[in-house]
């Protein structure tokens, strides 16, 4: 890779700066059980997730209870919002990474697919003023790995594409990475784990948080 100089990071939310795994599969649970369907173990959910709400839902329903997704995203939300925070905690060292990256003066952005009247509240809830703004899933903007809310954040970052880097937990982010033309950091720790993040082209592998910014910090050498 051609010499960069990284300003800002720019990170995926679920799977990669929080453990919000189990919150995701018990909200879908219950909703499927108000809706009449058999639940699905915790880690099957590892798959359904990423792609935002409208995936998550149909891949917990399956082809053959899709007529009931309206009501079953309507009864996740509803049971989500009033429990996000049930278990959902930063993943180990992602705080004092935050701290520091903000000590040294990179500009933070989250981009996720999460939809963003929650991510909203999570953030801000963990990580108070510390990044600079936060774009979930939404009807004014196609999801990830389209690059239009990637593009949102780093105008509010004031930065180009080329002095970030996109730090996320799946192909989906690694996508949205490459299709910026950013350098992406793929988190071995969250959803999707490392052979995927390598398959999809990711820049560097992380296993722990700090390496993150060594990777930025060997970058601006």
């Amino acid at each position: 890779m051609e010499a960069i100089m990284i300003k800002g990071c720019i990170f995926d939310l679920d799977g990669t700066l929080v453990d919000s795994l189990k919150d995701l599969a018990v909200s879908t649970n219950h909703a499927l059980e108000v809706c009449g369907v058999k639940p699905h173990p915790v880690e099957k959910y590892r798959q359904f997730v990423g792609n935002g709400m409208i995936k998550q839902i149909q891949r917990a329903l399956g082809e053959e209870h899709l007529d009931l997704f309206d009501q079953c995203s309507s009864e996740f939300l509803k049971y989500y919002k009033n429990h996000c925070f049930d278990y959902t905690v930063p993943y180990p060292g992602i705080s004092e990474l935050v701290d520091t990256l903000n000590k040294e003066g990179f500009k933070l952005a989250c981009v996720t697919n999460k939809p963003h009247e929650v991510a909203v509240v999570i953030m801000k809830q963990l990580f108070g003023d510390q990044f600079i703004t936060t774009y979930g899933g939404c009807k004014d903007y196609p999801k990830k790995p389209d690059i239009t809310s990637l593009n949102l954040a780093l105008k509010d970052l004031g930065l180009n594409a080329d002095e970030c880097v996109f730090i996320g937990d799946s192909n989906v982010d690694m996508q949205t990475g490459i299709n910026a033309s950013m350098p992406t950091i793929g988190c071995a720790w969250g959803f999707r784990g490392e052979q995927e993040l390598r398959d999809a082209g990711a820049s560097k592998i992380a296993y722990k948080a700090n390496d993150i910014k060594e990777y930025i910090d060997d970058w601006n050498k």
